[in-house]
């Protein structure tokens, strides 16, 4: 790497980190101020819900303060009369945003690969700690449809992966086949096992003189494949937070069961493109910054970047928003716009090559 281009890099991943821990700090201390009477009793507690809240502020704060470092690394380098030298030793634009911009990528890819795994269920968390003063959590009173069944579970433990009183009516179009009455079932291995089960067979035929229903009981009954507890919760709470991982695995589960799943969907693309806003916007904003102080206003130039990232991150943030109300196509509401940016900062690039 060259020499400018590791300066550069320095410079703009300080700043970052100045920025972004600065930002996280201040959204800590406003949400715990705002929920003190809310709070768990215990201290334990107490630290793991500023810690949670902490994780939360990541998902508004990264890509602002990407954007951010990049603009105060520009005005910097612009007073230092740093970045017009560069210039004048032969060094590209294009050369010189490259290195901020593949650190605001990686970054942003790091955060994207983070869906992944349980911290997209921090704010959930916190709200448990908020509600029951615990991590213990569970779904109760759920009906739904599966597979040609009808399931009613009363309890259901997403996180030890078992339920309690369950009731599974299968239905052959409008009619009632059976009924599978169970004290517990586990999920184990991409399927449920229910234990302690009462099985009632309805005929089908209904004249006077003929048999009647037939009940037995059995140990152990496997049903239900790859019907997930976190698909089950996600589709009875409606609070849309999902992992990526578990977004693909609902829309795939759910694809057929005539569910409507724009809303997962509406979650799963906010997670994958909304933040590559930010390195794009990195791009787009350094071709409009001044190359040195004399001929342009520092501050309005940095204020007019402030207020044009502000703006841009707002009204993602509203169509991410609409779209998972339902009332535009995901589609249009989250991918089209993260595409117009990057079409617009590639444009940027090749018109400065």
């Amino acid at each position: 790497m060259n020499l400018f281009a590791r300066y550069s890099s320095f410079i703009y991943f300080k700043y970052f980190l100045i920025i972004f821990m600065a930002l996280v700090g201040f959204y800590v201390v406003i949400d715990t101020l705002t929920n003190l009477k809310n709070l768990p009793n215990s201290a334990n507690l107490q630290i793991i819900y500023v810690c949670l809240t902490a994780l939360i502020s990541i998902n508004y704060i990264l890509p602002i303060s990407l954007v951010l470092a990049l603009i105060v690394t520009i005005i910097n380098l612009i007073r230092s009369n740093e970045l017009v030298s560069f210039y004048a030793l032969g060094v590209s634009k294009n050369r010189l945003i490259m290195p901020i911009f593949t650190i605001a990528l990686i970054i942003s890819f790091a955060y994207i690969g983070l869906c992944f795994t349980q911290f997209a269920y921090a704010k959930e968390r916190q709200e448990s700690l908020e509600d029951f003063q615990s991590f213990e959590r569970f779904t109760n009173l759920t009906f739904l449809r599966f597979e040609n069944k009808f399931i009613y579970i009363d309890k259901l433990f997403g996180d030890k992966q078992s339920a309690n009183d369950i009731r599974i009516f299968d239905m052959n179009g409008s009619k009632i086949m059976s009924q599978t009455i169970a004290k517990e079932a586990n999920y184990d291995d991409n399927i449920w096992r229910l234990k302690d089960n009462i099985v009632v067979t309805l005929p089908q035929n209904i004249e006077l003189g003929s048999s009647g229903f037939e009940s037995k009981n059995l140990d152990e009954i496997i049903t239900l494949s790859n019907f997930r507890p976190r698909i089950i919760e996600n589709i009875k709470n409606s609070d849309n937070i999902y992992s990526i991982s578990d977004a693909i695995d609902s829309i795939k589960t759910l694809k057929n069961e005539n569910i409507n799943i724009s809303k997962i969907k509406s979650a799963l693309y906010s997670m994958l493109f909304f933040p590559l806003f930010a390195p794009f916007m990195v791009l787009i904003l350094y071709y409009y910054m001044p190359l040195t102080g004399r001929f342009a206003s520092l501050s309005i130039a940095s204020f007019a970047a402030i207020l044009a990232t502000l703006c841009v991150w707002g009204v993602l943030f509203l169509l991410i928003r609409i779209s998972l109300n339902g009332a535009i196509a995901a589609e249009f509401g989250i991918i089209l716009p993260i595409v117009l940016l990057m079409l617009f900062a590639g444009y940027k690039v090749y018109k400065h090559r």
